[in-house]
């Protein structure tokens, strides 16, 4: 099985100050880690405190990134997921977690 990461960029809609951070990592098929990144991307919180009022998601190309719209209280945030696949590491056993 492939070794996988999901990160996540994210920021308020209209704001040029995004975060990047990794949101998990995980062993799985193609097929299993694009309906794990579906199922992050509907469901993630990406920021503490955000009171989500309505969510968005767009499938960006085959699935391997979603686009997200949070509409909060007070304002709209935004985050961009995406799988990224290992291909190489200087690890002789990379460790999922």
């Amino acid at each position: 099985m492939a070794h996988w990461v999901v990160i996540v960029q994210y920021g308020n809609e209209g704001v040029d100050d995004f975060s990047c951070e990794e949101v998990t990592r995980f062993e799985d098929t193609g097929d299993g880690a694009r309906a794990r990144l579906y199922e992050i991307a509907c469901t993630h919180p990406p920021r503490k405190g955000l009171r989500q009022q309505r969510r968005e998601v767009f499938r960006i190309g085959d699935g391997d990134a979603y686009y997200t719209r949070i509409k909060g209280m007070v304002c709209t945030f935004v985050a961009t997921y995406r799988l990224a696949e290992l291909v190489w590491s200087t690890d002789s056993e990379p460790k999922g977690s």
